[in-house]
């Protein structure tokens, strides 16, 4: 019994290593969930700011921070927002937090779609494998897209043909929004604003960014979320 104990334990502390996160004292399960899941940079734009163990003015402070602070932001709501700091993670007001575009957190709500956008980018460079779903050892276009929606739960075909027909029927690229699925005639790829697109383009390019998301003729475009 005494060394099945040790064996659990020495797996609790490789997950926390594994995940980068550190333990905090007081700091709920949702905070270290959120820890997981890098969303981006932001600096303290208050005199001094708390960092509390909860979303309250009256929870716990596990530091206080001085204006111009760097800070990692883990999540973005209308209020209180998940950051990590000096290794630790806990809750602030997102007011009190600017963001690289001149935005408060508090007023720069993620969208799932946009979350599905910067996920995805996390595997530019990698390389295209007819047949293949993995994001890091190879994926064809339909591949990647599948694989990239199954981190969000989402269970899509693989194949391009197929996946013209999940979820929502966006009518025009004019109403495409990031995260939205681009069909092509034999291709597919995810829309990521701004007339741009990220796929497993082909053997030569691998996982790229396309500019133009026109660039080949659009059979459909789909909203998973």
């Amino acid at each position: 019994m005494l060394n099945r104990m040790k064996r659990v334990a020495a797996g609790l502390l490789t997950a926390v290593f594994l995940f980068n996160i550190a333990p905090v004292a007081g700091v709920n399960n949702v905070a270290q969930v959120e820890a997981a899941k890098l969303v981006t940079k932001g600096k303290v734009n208050s005199s001094i700011l708390n960092i509390r163990t909860r979303k309250s003015t009256k929870a716990k402070k596990i530091t206080t921070l001085k204006r111009g602070a760097k800070v990692t932001l883990l999540s973005n709501n209308s209020k209180w927002v998940a950051v990590k700091v000096k290794g630790k993670v806990g809750y602030t007001q997102g007011k009190y937090i600017t963001i690289a575009n001149g935005a408060t957190a508090s007023a720069t709500t993620m969208s799932k779609g946009q979350s599905v956008v910067n996920y995805a980018k996390r595997f530019l460079g990698n390389p295209y494998r007819w047949g293949g779903t993995s994001l890091t050892h190879g994926a064809d276009c339909s591949g990647f897209v599948m694989s990239v929606y199954r981190h969000f739960g989402k269970s899509l075909p693989h194949s391009s043909y197929a996946q013209r027909n999940v979820g929502r029927r966006v009518r025009s690229l004019s109403k495409a929004k990031p995260g939205d699925i681009i069909c092509y005639s034999g291709h597919v790829a995810i829309y990521m604003g701004n007339n741009r697109v990220i796929h497993a383009s082909n053997p030569r390019d691998g996982i790229k960014i396309t500019k133009g998301a026109a660039y080949r003729s659009i059979v459909t475009i789909r909203r998973i979320f």
